[in-house]
């Protein structure tokens, strides 16, 4: 985040100073200018940055949040009550910390252990009280080829058929802890996998499991490409 955050400043800088005649004005300057132009998010920005499909308006407010969540968390110096995963830049290495917690907890070896999910019914950050019991809270999740109808009372909600107009819900807040990989249950669950951005591919963090109705066969959802990602690109 902090190469990132001077590249932006010294780029915009010497782009200010080209402009104004201080400097000799590059290619590179030339092309941020376009790219301002454009709502584009610069190369030299992309190339330091996190996964992404935003033009540059919604990028750049994306940036802010994650900033936000870092300056939030280092001042408290403890997890947050629940953690923005699209704000890391790397997701994955996230949830390998709490198989790692875990583990090392329990004396087990890690390579033997898997992150097990839970979805609340809640998507209001405001109604969670504290820490879980184990694990983290995590927020940001968007189903993708597939849409997801809450439970009632404690019962989790579940996977269920897209509906008109809403490509990508947004899915609510997930208790994800780690597990025995011996414990873990897959029953009527769905193994989804989950992607920073909608291209999918080098973007892969992890696999959840989704709940999914009993009746229900989990090779539709393949079918469908029923994903979660952390971005509503």
């Amino acid at each position: 985040m902090n190469l990132l955050l001077v590249k932006l400043r010294s780029s915009m800088t010497e782009l200010e100073l080209g402009i104004s005649g201080a400097l000799n004005v590059t290619e590179s300057m030339e092309e941020l200018a376009n790219d301002l132009q454009l709502n584009k998010v610069n190369s030299q920005w992309a190339a330091l940055a996190f996964p992404s499909l935003k033009v540059l308006a919604t990028w750049f407010a994306d940036l802010l949040a994650r900033v936000q969540q870092l300056v939030d968390w280092t001042t408290i110096l403890a997890l947050l009550k629940s953690l923005w995963l699209s704000g890391l830049f790397n997701a994955m290495s996230f949830m390998t910390a709490v198989m790692q917690t875990t583990a090392r907890a329990n004396q087990l070896p890690l390579d033997y252990m898997t992150n097990r999910c839970k979805f609340s019914n809640t998507r209001d950050i405001s109604e969670i009280t504290g820490q879980p019991a184990d694990g983290v809270y995590i927020h940001g999740l968007y189903m993708e080829g597939a849409a997801w109808e809450d439970g009632k009372g404690d019962d989790e909600g579940y996977i269920t058929d897209s509906k008109m107009k809403d490509l990508h819900p947004y899915m609510p807040i997930c208790n994800v802890y780690a597990v025995h990989i011996d414990v873990m249950e897959w029953t009527a669950m769905y193994h989804c996998p989950v992607f920073a951005t909608a291209v999918r591919g080098a973007t892969f963090i992890f696999q959840a499991n989704v709940r999914m109705d009993p009746d229900d066969d989990e090779k539709r959802w393949v079918l469908a490409g029923a994903a979660l990602l952390t971005q509503d690109d």
